[in-house]
């Protein structure tokens, strides 16, 4: 009987420890650098699909510019989740829109079950929402986090009148979908404002204004530092390249 017990503990333990392995954990997806192609060779089963933009009119004419609308992607490999590019000719994924069959756990660390998640679970977990947003022409109420984290709860369009909301009511509902979004253009902007490199001009580390202010005909001559040379002479500022400026002795 002894050996019986430890072996249905033991069964317990590796069935949990299946459970945690298995569980999604959408902080491993980074996006604007998670491309498609990445996707693929883990997923070869992965499909392109149709997607409910909860938070865009149903019939389909107003557009966010932040991601491919209405077109996703899935595999059975990840539950409940679809992928969505930046923008068709770019090739990485700028959203995830979550499903009801997903179970994981969201960017920020919260477990949720969206089988069975309702509005009140998520006011209760979190602090400064933007609640019960909508467009105006969508099907659904959204609860914001931020701008990068949408919960949906759709909308009931016999309870009449519409405004103002009927809390009770919409907190009681359950979650339909959840959205993660990145803006891309932005990280992209920023990504490539992090890898400008550093100038000097005499010496002095120089602005864009006073390079904008150096003529042509003033400068004496120019030296490019790569990598380690950069490095070792200026430092970490030095990591994306230098460009030595010297001026004609006047």
């Amino acid at each position: 009987m002894k050996h019986l017990i430890i072996i249905l503990a033991l069964f317990s333990i590796l069935k949990i420890n299946a459970q945690t392995k298995d569980t999604i954990k959408l902080s491993d997806f980074k996006l604007c650098e998670l491309t498609l192609d990445e996707l693929k060779k883990n997923a070869p089963d992965l499909k392109q699909v149709k997607v409910v933009e909860m938070n865009l009119c149903a019939d389909g004419f107003v557009q966010d510019s932040r991601f491919e609308n209405r077109i996703g992607y899935e595999t059975k490999i990840y539950p409940g989740v679809i992928f969505q590019n930046y923008q068709s000719d770019i090739n990485v994924i700028a959203k995830i829109h979550l499903t009801k069959d997903f179970k994981g756990f969201l960017p920020d660390g919260n477990y949720v079950d969206l089988s069975t998640l309702k509005a009140i679970d998520v006011l209760k977990k979190y602090d400064n929402l933007k609640t019960w947003t909508s467009r105006g022409c969508s099907d659904y109420w959204g609860i914001n986090k931020q701008e990068s984290l949408f919960f949906y709860v759709k909308i009931n369009k016999k309870k009449q009148p519409q405004y103002p909301i009927d809390l009770e009511y919409y907190s009681a509902q359950k979650v339909e979908g959840i959205d993660i979004l990145a803006d891309c253009y932005k990280v992209f902007e920023k990504n490539k404002e992090n890898k400008k490199p550093l100038f000097i001009v005499e010496g002095k580390e120089a602005t864009e204004e006073y390079l904008n202010s150096i003529k042509p005909e003033d400068v004496e001559s120019i030296n490019v530092l790569k990598d380690k040379s950069a490095i070792e002479k200026y430092g970490d500022k030095g990591k994306n390249g230098v460009i030595e400026i010297f001026l004609k002795k006047k």
